[in-house]
């Protein structure tokens, strides 16, 4: 089962950061927009309990232009005719001051906690400038948005007792079998005119080559970032999911609702207090 969690608050509070810190910049934004399936990879990995699936944006600069979204599906490799187990990836909201590359992360609660083989789809939907070839209504062509599609797929195994995943471990090879990601690359970009009919200035890329894919597994998840991870996954299973249902091998020791809601409030008293100096400035 796939956990998406909503923190609305803390998109709320990104949604402001990202929007006022990089719409100037991306106007003129160009080069490479990598995105990596950084786990799992084409490896054996134990059964777990927890099983991440972690994705990668290097050059974050250039995804409010690209606009890619992922989708996935994982199939057991010996039933291909069976149920899949379905994942989604929005555009990420990026903050100017966060690390590049930036890491976004889903994970499933027991379904792999058992051995077999598996393949994992992934499809990242991403916008590009072409020609109105004909133009409308007598006018010369125009730019206007395309929404593309690149798959890639990798094959994985779970083997093993269970235990949970080293993602520090896992990851720390950049040379692996079949590294699994696409590069895009924006050779310049232009305006648009809206295809409802509306005159709006929109800032496209222009990509004039096919992504390239990934040559290495440049991309590794350091302790820190496999710690955040971790307490990630742990903290929702603990926090929404009844006692009776937490899968065996995760410690909800330290985690309950009550310490939960308490470090919901200052984020949001935080939140409100960019939003009222914000608006304070304004005025």
């Amino acid at each position: 089962m796939l956990l998406l969690l909503p923190h609305l608050a803390s998109l709320a509070c990104w949604f402001l950061l990202f929007s006022s810190g990089v719409a100037e910049e991306q106007k003129n934004s160009t080069g490479l927009l990598e995105i990596d399936l950084v786990f799992p990879r084409n490896e054996t990995y134990n059964p777990s309990p927890l099983m991440p699936i972690v994705f990668s944006y290097r050059n974050t600069k250039l995804i409010p232009l690209l606009r890619p979204t992922i989708t996935y599906e994982i199939w057991r490799y010996s039933d291909f005719g069976g149920d899949n187990l379905p994942g989604e990836e929005e555009v990420p909201l990026v903050n100017p001051s966060s690390s590049d590359p930036y890491l976004k992360h889903s994970f499933y609660v027991s379904d792999f906690d058992t051995e077999d083989t598996w393949l994992l789809a992934f499809h990242v939907r991403w916008t590009s400038c072409v020609k109105d070839g004909k133009g409308s209504l007598g006018f010369d062509p125009y730019t206007v948005l395309q929404t593309n599609l690149t798959n890639v797929g990798i094959v994985f195994t779970t083997k093993g007792p269970s235990k949970q995943i080293d993602l520090v471990a896992a990851t720390s090879n950049q040379t692996c079998a079949a590294p699994a990601g696409i590069a895009i690359d924006i050779a310049s970009t232009d305006n648009t005119f809206d295809s409802t009919g509306e005159n709006e200035e929109d800032r496209c890329p222009w990509v004039t080559s096919p992504p390239t894919e990934a040559d290495s597994c440049a991309v590794t998840i350091g302790t820190a970032a496999a710690s955040s991870i971790s307490a990630s996954m742990t903290s929702d299973v603990c926090n929404w999911r009844a006692a009776t249902v937490v899968p065996d091998g995760v410690d909800c020791s330290s985690f309950n609702k009550e310490s939960a809601a308490l470090q919901i409030v200052p984020g949001g008293v935080a939140c409100l207090a960019f939003m009222l100096g914000a608006l304070g400035f304004i005025l």
